[in-house]
């Protein structure tokens, strides 16, 4: 995969360093963010947009998770988002497209970011956790999945928002019982349980990613199965690859930009028809 968003850079006039970065994070764009997606990811915490002591700004990277929603996603901040509605299977019309949303869970730390959240004209908020690269590293064994905060002294933290299963489920993955070691569902639970707590039962929850043909691949998609037969039905969670949403987007009878078009084929999709 790296390798790929490597001779694209190379293709493309773009100088990259020895772990992947390139020289800012304009570099790694589409084109620049707009005005609401620079706020969001300056407000983050998540640090995408700043350098620090030890790397460069995360969204910099050729495997930026971040870069990727962003180059499909700002795009339809400022257009008619009716082909994106039918290719993320939509069942109302897009209110607006917010980057880096936080849900609280009301313990304390900062809330987890999740990628992007599509308020819809139905009051419903569908959040997409974003994967690039990330689920190709299999989860260390010796890993916390959750902080202590999680599991109080008798006292639960999911089932009280509506969100019993997701609490076996948690307390399962807390106590070994159940590993995950491509899809990362003590994240997803996370967010579940910030989504819970701010909107009830008001959302839907959707894992993109985007697939790349490995040994790992099968059993990330096992693992997604399960999570779904587990949890599905209380997140309304879905799960879609970039691959099918550029396809769907491609099928639109609505026109695309020919450049936003031949971006994302000569970046991330060269085999699109």
């Amino acid at each position: 995969m790296l390798n790929h968003q490597r001779a694209w850079a190379a293709t493309a006039g773009r100088a990259v360093d020895a772990r992947g970065y390139l020289p800012s994070v304009d570099d790694n764009l589409r084109q620049p963010l707009s005005p609401p997606a620079l706020r969001a990811f300056n407000i983050g915490s998540g640090s995408e947009l700043k350098d620090t002591r030890h790397r460069p700004a995360k969204m910099k990277a050729l495997h930026s998770s971040a870069a990727l929603a962003v180059n499909v996603f700002d795009y339809w901040t400022t257009r008619n988002t009716g082909p994106l509605v039918a290719s993320l299977g939509l069942q109302a019309l897009i209110d607006s497209i917010a980057f880096e949303a936080q849900f609280s869970t009301n313990l304390d730390g900062n809330p987890p970011n999740l990628d992007l959240a599509i308020e819809l004209s139905t009051g419903i908020t569908v959040v997409i956790e974003s994967k690039f690269s990330e689920w190709l590293t299999p989860k260390s064994r010796k890993r916390e999945c959750f902080k202590p905060k999680y599991f109080p002294q008798s006292q639960a933290l999911w089932e009280p928002k509506g969100l019993p299963a997701c609490q076996s489920l948690a307390v399962d993955i807390h106590q070994g019982s159940e590993r995950f070691r491509y899809l990362d569902a003590p994240q997803l639970l996370k967010h579940a349980l910030g989504l819970a707590t701010q909107l009830s039962d008001r959302f839907s929850l959707y894992y993109l990613y985007f697939d790349w043909p490995s040994s790992a691949a099968d059993l990330h998609r096992t693992e997604m199965d399960h999570f779904a037969n587990r949890v599905g039905e209380e997140l309304r969670f879905r799960t879609l690859t970039y691959q099918e949403l550029f396809h769907r987007l491609l099928a639109s009878p609505v026109s695309l930009d020919a450049e936003y078009v031949d971006y994302l084929r000569a970046r991330y999709f060269p085999q699109a028809a």
